[in-house]
């Protein structure tokens, strides 16, 4: 199938270039009074608005409210305006009760959402108890679209692939360049211990026994921790080739912190998505964040693995979103703007009915492939077994960090820069 947001988009973008970046304010995007009638699609918001997830739930927000934006300022959907209606979810309990609200109240057709894996376990099944579609934009654990449920479809990677990712990477790039085989590699493998923390590290586990790389250690430990040492004393011990790790931002940023100063410096560190692919990490480590990589949702491919159009609509959305938020986009925040525009673009506009039925139906039919979407992501679903719900055309890379910016290393058609190992720790 065609995607049609190109069309759509870069006739919104000639209108747009050269004009200030003010766009509709936030109410206009997401106002709570609209319904869905002539003039508003109320589309359900859900995310860690407030709390210690807030950070990314709100850039989440700001992803999908951009993309409301400029579709609602192109007319919206077949004539409907976009009402964003926010749901903030702190927490598990949150997510239940806003979830019901959304439903049971405001009478939303589809729920976007939710950035934390516990979250949306959480929050899709009350969806799914309600009958209401529910769309995820990039929380990863498999177990959301592994439940055998028909209203919850997710855009972004899944947890495995994020695993699959780092130790293919270590397989194919980082065994030749240490000049030795996978199986003879050593590795530990360190995760927070949420839902998201420990689905990345399951995955990782199986994938790395499979490769034959020998696991001499695996940890969990609360995202909310300020003390990493013991951890870290426990691997200088055990000298391991590579650390796996998977860890939100403040507990990222520790754990480099830690290693530096303890002078724990093993061959590569390998970690996955969370903390250590935001500009915060960067921002707080400076030079002691270069040489980490960080396998992710891509943020700046090469543009030779995109289709024209696409890089026409990545160069906008950067633009926009800069002007706007004063931020580079990252591969978190092309997550949500993917789940929107295939939503706002591609699946509401050609649903036959403004229903759980004809939303699902929709989005069953979405046929888009890889390089169409701005960072070179595709969607498919119906393509892995088990998990019906998952877009198997979601495209997962590894960065690295380099002069304290992430550039995109793996795999050779995507890649920007090459990876180099000896940037760790290097004084």
């Amino acid at each position: 199938m065609r995607l049609k947001l190109v069309t759509l988009l870069l006739a919104v973008f000639i209108v747009l270039a050269g004009c200030s970046s003010g766009g509709n304010t936030e109410e206009d995007a997401s106002a709570n009074d609209g319904d869905s009638n002539k003039e508003n699609l109320k589309i359900g918001a859900l995310f860690p608005l407030t709390g210690s997830l807030a950070l990314l739930g709100n850039e989440s927000y700001e992803g999908i409210k951009l993309v409301a934006d400029v579709v609602n300022e192109d007319g919206g959907i077949n004539g409907k305006q976009i009402s964003l209606v926010k749901a903030d979810a702190p927490d598990a309990t949150a997510a239940q009760s806003e979830a019901n609200r959304l439903i049971s109240q405001e009478k939303v057709p589809v729920i976007m959402g939710t950035y934390a894996s516990g979250l949306s376990l959480a929050a899709t099944q009350v969806a799914e108890r309600n009958n209401v579609v529910y769309v995820e934009s990039n929380a990863v654990s498999d177990e959301i679209t592994e439940r055998g449920f028909e209203n919850v479809f997710r855009i972004t990677e899944s947890a495995s692939m994020q695993g699959d990712a780092a130790v293919n990477f270590t397989n194919e790039f980082l065994a030749p360049d240490f000049g030795v085989n996978t199986d003879e590699l050593t590795a530990v493998v360190m995760h927070e211990e949420s839902s998201f923390g420990t689905a990345v590290a399951t995955e990782i586990e199986k994938k790395a026994e499979e490769m034959g790389i020998e696991l001499l250690s695996i940890d969990s430990y609360n995202s909310e921790t300020n003390d990493l040492s013991s951890t870290i004393h426990k691997y200088k011990e055990l000298n391991p080739d590579i650390v796996y790790a998977t860890s939100y931002i403040n507990d990222s940023i520790l754990f480099i912190q830690q290693a530096k100063q303890l002078n724990f410096k093993p061959k590569a560190i390998v970690t996955t998505s969370g903390g250590y692919a935001l500009s915060d990490f960067g921002k707080a480590l400076g030079s002691d964040a270069n040489g980490v990589y960080v396998a992710d949702a891509p943020a700046n491919p090469n543009e030779e693995a995109l289709t024209e159009k696409a890089i026409e609509l990545k160069e906008e959305f950067t633009k926009r979103w800069e002007e706007e938020q004063g931020t580079p986009l990252t591969g978190q925040t092309w997550r949500v703007i993917n789940a929107a525009l295939v939503m706002f673009t591609e699946v509401l506009p050609n649903a036959e009915t403004l229903d759980t039925e004809g939303i699902r139906n929709a989005l069953k039919e979405v046929d888009i492939p890889l390089g169409e979407l701005p960072n070179g992501s595709g969607v498919k679903f119906n393509e892995i077994e088990g998990q019906p719900g998952q877009n198997s055309r979601a495209e997962i890379v590894m960065m690295q960090w380099q002069d304290e910016e992430l550039n995109l290393v793996w795999p050779d058609d995507f890649k920007t820069s090459e990876a180099d190992n000896s940037l760790l720790f290097n004084e």
